[in-house]
C-alpha cells in the first residue's frame, strides 16, 4: 500500500521529500540515500546539460546518446489512482542502463488511455505524454549528487564507478502535480559531450 504523503512540492528539503517518495518501495526509507544537495554549477558540465533542463529524461537521454530508451519497471505498486514504481532506463537494444529512478503518479489526472498505457509497463513515461499530447510542465526542484555506494543503485542492479548525478521534481499535466519523480543517471559512460 502506497503510504499516505504530501506532495513533493509541500517539502521544504530533498531528505524528507525522498523519504516519501521512496518510503515503502525502496528497501531504505529514502533517508538513508547517500546523496546531497547540489547547484547545477557544481555538476561536471555533461551531466548538468541531462539534468538541468525542463524536458523529459527519455528524450534528453535519447538525443545525448544517439538512440532510443527503453523502460524496465524493477517493482510497482498501484493503489487507486496513486501509482508508484522503480525503474531503470536502458538504451534500446542494449543492456547499458542510463537512468534509475522512483516515480509517483497521480493516474487520477490522467485520461483513460494514458492510464492503460502506463500501467502496461512497456513504455518510458514521457514517450507516452507527448504521444497523448498531454498538456505539461516538466519542473526539477532539487539536484543531488549520489554516492556510487548509495543503496538505490544495488536494489536496481546498477554498479555506477562513480559519483552520480540526479534530480527531483514534478511533472505538472494540465497544470496539475500529476507525476512526482526522483531521476538519477547512473553515470555509466555518460557518451558525447
Amino acid at each position: 500500500m502506497i503510504p499516505a504523503r504530501q506532495k513533493l512540492i509541500d517539502y521544504h528539503n530533498v531528505g524528507e521529500a525522498l523519504a516519501d517518495l521512496c518510503g515503502g518501495l525502496c528497501s531504505h526509507d529514502g533517508a538513508c540515500l547517500k546523496c546531497e544537495h547540489v547547484d547545477p554549477p557544481e555538476m561536471p558540465a555533461p551531466l548538468r546539460r541531462l539534468l538541468v533542463h525542463h524536458d523529459h529524461m527519455t528524450t534528453k537521454l535519447g538525443d545525448h546518446f544517439g538512440r532510443a530508451v527503453e523502460l524496465e519497471v524493477v517493482e510497482h505498486e498501484l493503489d487507486g489512482d496513486l501509482y508508484r514504481r522503480k525503474i531503470m532506463l536502458k538504451l534500446a537494444g542494449t543492456h547499458d542502463v542510463v537512468e534509475f529512478g522512483v516515480v509517483r503518479i497521480d493516474l487520477s489526472y490522467t485520461s483513460d488511455a494514458v492510464r492503460e498505457e502506463i500501467l502496461q509497463r512497456r513504455t518510458p513515461l514521457g514517450d507516452i505524454l507527448i504521444r497523448h499530447n498531454v498538456l505539461r510542465r516538466v519542473e526539477p526542484r532539487w539536484y543531488l549528487r549520489v554516492s556510487s555506494g548509495c543503496p538505490m543503485f544495488s536494489e536496481a542492479i546498477v554498479t555506477p564507478t562513480a559519483d552520480t548525478f540526479g534530480r527531483v521534481g514534478t511533472i505538472y499535466c494540465n497544470d496539475r502535480p500529476a507525476i512526482e519523480l526522483l531521476e538519477v543517471v547512473t553515470g555509466v559512460s555518460v557518451g558525447r559531450t
